[in-house]
């Protein structure tokens, strides 16, 4: 049997550092969804870049998140 695949969602998951807090390292993370599915490695870290550069926070890494449906066809 076939598999196939179906894009149901991409998302960016953004990983912020707040620096050091009581001797640990603080780091809080936001999930941003409906992100084009075509979406150009370059064009997903300038929209990072941009998010995380108005805030406090230092941007440390952004993840691509994709969920897809697997249905096997006969």
């Amino acid at each position: 049997m076939a598999v196939e695949k179906t894009t149901e969602s991409v998302g960016m998951k953004i990983t912020v550092n707040h620096g050091e807090r009581e001797g640990k390292i603080v780091k809080t993370s936001k999930t941003y969804g409906d992100i084009k599915e075509n979406v150009t490695d370059d064009a997903f870290v300038a929209t990072a870049k941009a998010i995380t550069g108005m805030q406090e926070p230092i941007r440390e890494k952004q993840v691509k998140v994709t969920a897809e449906e697997l249905m096997e066809v006969a």
